[in-house]
């Protein structure tokens, strides 16, 4: 048997080879870089978590909800209850909501409450509808030994659950006081962006960790701008509270919040022609920048009024987290509110 010949030039060959081992290498170096990157952030979020522990002080405390881990703050002893509920991905909701919350609980009992897999609760399987949300709070007011009926307050996403909890379980429920909180709106449920399930994996490794390290450097993502454009001319986030918030932004990205986005439609849906009952009192505070992006906003909520009496809608000049730059007015607006539809006793 005669051998075969390679008749292939030698410059091809040599051509063949760097090429290959070009690959190779750029795979190694990728491999590398993610498992840097990875190993870092492992390393780094359990001291970021804590770090926000010791902020939020001995106001905060962990509830044990169906064996997971969910996250709340407890301020105040006044004789109602005030319930706030976060918008869709929030990274830190206790720091963010602060300002408000300290002044709310001036003269009543304030939670905050973090959702699964938003700050320092735990992640969850359990599918993301309003009714296994509002379940979950429900069951964490209970643990702390809080009894409804609650004033909710939630933002943004939080409005399509706090809906949902209006139309089954209305005797839980004083008031409402929605801060620029979602409603059903026909446009919203088309055109409702879904996360793709990979993000999760990009966020365990630590890729979005990388990417606000390169935002904070160079403004490519806008989103550290936008966070600080937020807050206006508050001085009550301290320099930490602000970096913490933003280093938050490295694990929120996780599979039960973008289990959570991809269930926005059909919890929307769910709360389709939703009112409040004649004799709920109820202030929707609406961000007029919300209204520039979805002309419907205003309209959505107004649709929920039954009794203009003690029902209300309201625009300020502001940022959809309008309670950031607007805490002080916003506290002082919701508790004459409070005070005169809501008995304290």
């Amino acid at each position: 048997m005669v051998a075969e010949v390679d008749h292939t030039p030698t410059w091809r060959r040599r051509v063949l080879h760097a090429v290959t081992w070009l690959v190779v290498g750029l795979v190694v170096l990728i491999v590398t870089g993610i498992a840097i990157s990875a190993g870092f952030h492992w390393w780094q979020t359990p001291r970021d978590k804590r770090a926000v522990e010791q902020a939020i002080g001995s106001d905060h405390r962990y509830v044990d909800v169906a064996g997971h881990r969910l996250s709340v703050a407890v301020q105040g002893s006044g004789p109602r209850t005030v319930v706030l509920l976060p918008g869709f991905g929030t990274t830190e909701p206790i720091l963010d909501f602060a300002p408000l919350a300290d002044r709310l609980a001036e003269q009543n009992t304030v939670v905050t409450v973090e959702y699964f897999g938003l700050g320092l609760s735990d992640e969850t399987d359990t599918p993301r509808t309003s009714e296994a949300v509002v379940g979950e709070v429900r069951s964490a007011l209970g643990s702390l030994g809080l009894d409804g009926p609650y004033v909710l307050m939630p933002h943004s996403i939080s409005g399509l659950y706090t809906m949902w909890w209006v139309q089954h379980r209305p005797d839980e429920i004083a008031a409402v006081v929605g801060l620029d909180d979602e409603r059903y709106a026909g446009s919203q449920v088309e055109d409702s962006p879904s996360w793709p399930s990979w993000m999760s994996v990009v966020t365990a490794v630590g890729g979005v960790r990388d990417l606000i390290n390169l935002d904070i450097r160079t403004d490519y993502l806008g989103l550290v701008a936008d966070y600080r454009e937020s807050l206006g001319d508050a001085d009550e986030y301290t320099a930490e509270q602000q970096d913490l918030y933003i280093r938050a932004n490295s694990w929120v990205l996780n599979s039960t919040v973008l289990r959570e986005a991809a269930e926005e439609s059909n919890n929307m849906r769910a709360v389709e022609h939703a009112t409040f009952p004649p004799t709920m009192p109820a202030l929707s505070i609406l961000a007029s920048t919300s209204l520039e992006v979805e002309p419907e906003w205003k309209e959505v909520h107004d649709a929920a009024v039954t009794n203009p009496a003690i029902q209300q809608v309201t625009v300020i000049e502001g940022h959809h987290y309008l309670f950031r730059a607007h805490a002080s007015s916003m506290a002082e607006s919701i508790q004459g509110f409070l005070d005169e539809h809501v008995p304290s006793g």
